[in-house]
């Protein structure tokens, strides 16, 4: 029996310059990471009941908009759509995690909701666009999508 060796993951370690002069060097922010999480809250009280309750795309199902997940038509891999609002929808654990974003009967219902035009639009951009987002570009949807949650939250009193 054969064994490979790995070779050892490089850890984040300051640099040995920084060290011997005792300054520490701040990570750079993830905005992708913020920016995802405030526009699936978005995403969740856009389309939450006034009591706060979602209904799944894929199954119907009915979740609190704390509970459900911010389900994509196009994976988020595809920069272009991931943030667009036509590409996304509440969806439960069960269809987003377990069922692959149940993607057959996500398309049928989002067809009903946007028509097929739209549909096929967000399919030709996130396979045929590409985005890369700057920092200033993160920040301002940060700041956009922030202001339209603290907006829903007030409007349906969650």
């Amino acid at each position: 029996m054969y064994y490979i060796k790995r070779k050892a993951k490089k850890k984040d370690k300051p640099l040995p310059l920084f060290d011997k002069a005792g300054v520490t060097v701040k990570k750079k922010p993830d905005y992708k990471k913020k920016l995802d999480e405030i526009f699936s809250k978005y995403i969740r009280l856009k389309y939450a009941m006034s009591n706060g309750m979602c209904q799944c795309i894929s199954c119907g199902s009915f979740k609190h908009w704390k509970e459900i997940q911010n389900g994509h038509y196009m994976s988020r891999r595809y920069m272009s759509t991931r943030f667009d609002e036509d590409n996304c929808r509440p969806q439960c654990v069960a269809c987003n995690i377990f069922n692959q974003g149940n993607a057959q009967m996500y398309r049928r219902r989002l067809i009903s909701q946007i028509g097929e035009q739209r549909v096929d639009l967000v399919e030709y951009r996130a396979r045929n666009t590409s985005k890369h987002y700057t920092d200033f570009e993160y920040k301002e949807l940060i700041k956009y999508y922030s202001a339209l949650v603290d907006k829903l939250k007030k409007e349906k009193g969650l």
